[in-house]
Parts: C-alpha cells; structure tokens; sequence
C-alpha cells in the first residue's frame, strides 16, 4: 500500500491517480454550512477511501462520523486511513445505503488496484464493458438517523441517491445541511433524477443549490466514451436550512 500525506495525516491508497483526483475534487468542495456546535454528526454515504473523512475531521475534529462504503478493497483502504491515524468516533460500514438490506449485485472497477469511482448498485451507472461484479450487503439509511439529529449528510453513491431520500424523507427534517451528487443515464432518469431529487429536497424545506458537474475529478478519464454513449450526468446539489 502506498502513502501520502493530506492535511497532516497519513493517506493510504492503492490507486495514486485516483487518490490524487480526490484529493483534488476535496479541495474543491464547497462551505456552503457551518455545524452548530463543536460535536457535530455527519453521515458519509459512499467514503471511498476516506479522503472525504479526514477533511470533516480537518474542519470539525470533534465530529461523530458515520460512514458507508460497499465496495470490499476500497473499504480496506478506508478502514486502515481510519486506523493508522488513529482517529477518534469513526464508524466505517462495509455496505451500501439503499432502500432495503440485501445482498445485491455491485458493478465496477472492482480490485485490489481499481478506481472505485463510478462503482455502484446501479446498473446503469456501474455496469459497463469490462466491469467486474460482486455482491455487497446494502443497509436502510433510516435505522442510522432514527432519532438523531444529522449536522451533515453527504450522498455520493452512484446512482442509488433517489431511492435512499425516499426511504428517509419522513427524518430529513433531522438533517441540517445535505450535499448530494446525482448520478443519472438515459436509462435511469425515470427513476434518479436530479429534478426529481431537488423537489423533494423542497418539499423537505431545504434550501437547494444545483450545479452541474463536468469537472475533470468526476470520474476517470477512461469512461469518457461510455458517458458519452449512455448520457451519464452528474448535478450537484446542495441543501440547507
């Protein structure tokens, strides 16, 4: 495993062009909210290996962090960033949020050197010529908030992102500031859509934000013809009260 170094602590990866790509696409996310106090809850739907993780843990040490990824060698990764740094109230969950929890099939890079962005429960955003398949477990968002309070929910799971505000749309009055990217083809608008997903974002009463999203760390360079071929966008949107 290889090492770098990011806001002083030790990054972990096996991939370094994908690594660096977020770490650059981190240094770019927006401070659209300010957690109202020192112990904030943040929920990581789709960690990767963890550079989101230590940027929340950069600008809010205090945190309790939450997060899910599905994919098995990125999950390693991610769990070892959390251990080598030996940081305090981090829960990583090896399994992605959905709507029930099953067992199902996940598409992708899936290795021990793969780029896991773009992996994803989804077909029609993670199945593609080439691709590996597994099976990953999948877990109900809403057994997580339940009761609590969430500073911050961050949503970039590959195409999943409708489904899961569904099944939470009776708590997302428990969440204070939300960052989803949306991931949609031709083929799956009808059912994850970044219209679809701001009105109920609205109807939740957050204020929303929407971007497009064409910037060069959104995906590997490699699945340019594909997102050609399919219509693959990704949006952006940012939610606070």
């Amino acid at each position: 495993m290889q090492r770098m170094k990011f806001r002083g602590y030790k990054l972990l990866f096996e991939n370094r062009s994908a690594a660096e790509s977020m770490v650059r696409q981190i240094d770019e996310f927006p401070s659209f909210f300010t957690p109202k106090h020192d112990r904030p809850l943040i929920i990581d739907c789709g960690a990767n290996i963890g550079v989101s993780v230590l940027e929340w843990k950069t600008r809010w040490p205090g945190a309790e962090i939450v997060c899910f990824e599905p994919d098995p060698f990125a999950f390693k990764i991610l769990q070892a960033n959390i251990d080598v740094n030996d940081i305090p109230s981090v829960r990583c969950i090896n399994a992605a949020v959905s709507d029930c929890d099953e067992t199902v099939p996940f598409y992708g890079d899936v290795s021990a050197r793969g780029d896991a962005r773009g992996n994803s429960i989804d077909p029609a955003w993670g199945q593609r010529e080439g691709t590996a398949q597994t099976r990953v477990k999948c877990k109900r968002l809403s057994s997580y908030i339940a009761d609590r309070d969430v500073s911050f929910l961050k949503l970039d799971i590959e195409g999943a992102e409708q489904r899961v505000l569904s099944e939470i749309a009776g708590q997302l009055d428990r969440v204070a500031a939300i960052y989803v990217e949306v991931h949609e083809t031709d083929d799956s608008n009808g059912y994850n859509s970044a219209d679809q997903i701001e009105q109920l974002l609205g109807d939740a009463g957050f204020h929303v934000e929407a971007e497009s999203r064409f910037d060069e760390h959104a995906l590997p360079a490699h699945l340019d013809a594909w997102k050609q071929s399919v219509g693959a966008r990704q949006v952006q949107l940012l939610g606070w009260r």
